[in-house]
């Protein structure tokens, strides 16, 4: 018995190795037959590598990244790195990459396979220790939280990947059991969620508070988190405390800038987005026929997909009314005009922008109603559904819309003068293609540039007396 038992346990530890390799394969394709293909665009996709490269070249002391918050663009301005997301737990990543790597777009493509690998097993460990799922079920949970279609959708904005720091931080809470040190480093992992991204970690936040008054509205939960919270006094204060302090900081800066970032209420969440998606099986069976809507509220994760989560709300007996309530509340501030209160008077809400980002909220709770759901089916027809799954996430739009060798010439196509203290590229058209050169021509050129990019434009940023307006080469 023993040994049947053995046997069956190392045959089920192949699931999670057999659905992280199918997500990396489906997500990684393209950059895998063409290596010299980036994720995202000339914009965006450039930028979070310019910010993972800024971390590397301020610890090994390059002479124009010597201010860690104040990254040699916009200058003279200050802080400028809290204009957007401050990827500090990316650089904890990318940078011992670095090291090894000689090209940053390299060095980045490397990191956010990374970044991936990390997203599925931090789910997959919650998935297999907290909600008890088997190893079939676990990996599937971790293969959705991490590779499925709204995840896809965003490859553009790959900050958003970096999710896996508010999962190990709930995991470290929910089985610290009386330890002390597990409460520490939830908050540290909080903490780093909140230094690196910040959609991410202001949903974490807002999620966390919002499910809290929500469960202790109910009886059958409220006496459990009173027990919890009753058990664990000593770890839940020195959880409260080290995050308190450390956000103090990112707080003040952040709300510094808020105010500048506008409102874009075209990007709100809707409740049929979720019949968009870059699904292969769909994209041309439903797109067709739908209104055109913005791609920031593509937050379907597949049809049949969605239903199963449905379902697994539907079957919840203990915490139903809890979840329910969760998705409502949600939809009711993000998926409509009721979010210009969020945006004016919540901290911080100034610079939730897209506010249908706030799918990777919703996530972690699909992907758990979905392994629910699936639970109590018999093997056959367990085997189809998820057979339908995988095959529902399979994305068919390439997002690699960038090259290294792209990149490369873009930037040779400009000239500085040595006796330029700082430079500018003439952008008549506020091309944001011509902002990402600006900034890459710094660490070439070792001379900082008023121009930039960023989520925030700061007015007023001009050329300076000792600069040079450039433009590019014929």
């Amino acid at each position: 018995m023993d040994v049947k038992k053995e046997t069956n346990k190392k045959t089920e530890l192949i699931f999670p190795f057999l659905f992280l390799i199918f997500g990396l394969l489906i997500f990684f394709h393209p950059m895998l037959a063409d290596f010299s293909l980036m994720p995202g665009d000339l914009g965006d996709g450039r930028f979070i590598n310019y910010i993972l490269e800024h971390g590397f070249l301020w610890l090994t002391k390059d002479s124009v990244h010597h201010e860690f918050f104040s990254p040699p663009f916009y200058y003279p301005l200050k802080n400028t790195l809290f204009y957007s997301d401050l990827l500090i737990g990316g650089m904890i990543l990318y940078i011992p990459v670095r090291f090894f790597v000689k090209n940053p777009q390299t060095a980045m493509q490397i990191w956010l396979v990374g970044v991936c690998i990390l997203n599925f097993y931090s789910f997959f460990l919650v998935s297999r220790k907290i909600f008890k799922f088997s190893y079939l079920l676990s990996s599937l949970s971790a293969f959705l939280f991490a590779f499925s279609l709204p995840r896809y959708a965003q490859l553009i904005h790959t900050q958003l990947f970096l999710q896996f720091f508010s999962i190990f931080a709930f995991y470290f809470f929910f089985r610290a059991k009386k330890r002390t040190s597990y409460f520490i480093l939830s908050s540290v992992f909080l903490l780093l969620q909140l230094y690196s991204s910040f959609y991410s970690g202001w949903f974490a936040l807002f999620g966390s508070g919002l499910s809290f008054i929500i469960f202790i509205s109910f009886k059958n939960s409220r006496d459990k988190i009173f027990s919890f919270i009753k058990e664990n006094k000593k770890g839940i204060f020195w959880f409260l405390g080290i995050f308190s302090l450390g956000a103090l900081f990112i707080a003040y800066k952040y709300l510094s800038v808020a105010g500048g970032f506008e409102y874009m209420g075209g990007a709100l969440l809707l409740p049929f987005g979720f019949l968009y998606s870059y699904s292969f099986l769909e994209q041309n069976h439903i797109l067709p026929y739908l209104p055109e809507i913005s791609c920031e509220q593509y937050t379907g994760i597949g049809i049949f997909t969605f239903l199963l989560s449905l379902f697994g709300l539907f079957k919840l007996k203990n915490y139903k009314g809890q979840f329910l309530l969760f998705f409502i509340y949600i939809f009711l501030l993000f998926g409509s005009l009721l979010f210009c209160l969020v945006y004016l008077f919540v901290p911080g809400g100034g610079a939730i922008r897209s506010p249908a980002r706030v799918i990777f909220l919703l996530l972690p709770f699909c992907c758990y109603l979905i392994c629910f759901c699936l639970n109590s089916l018999n093997k056959k027809i367990l085997f189809v559904a998820i057979l339908l799954i995988l095959a529902e996430q399979i994305p068919n739009p390439v997002m690699f819309n960038w090259t290294k060798k792209e990149h490369e010439a873009r930037i040779s196509k400009y000239n500085v003068p040595i006796e330029c203290e700082t430079f500018a590229v003439k952008n008549q058209n506020e091309d944001f293609r011509i902002s990402l050169d600006e900034m890459w021509l710094v660490n070439y050129v070792k001379k900082p540039t008023s121009g930039g990019y960023s989520g925030f434009v700061p007015k007023g940023t001009q050329v300076l007396k000792k600069g040079c307006l450039i433009k590019p080469i014929d």
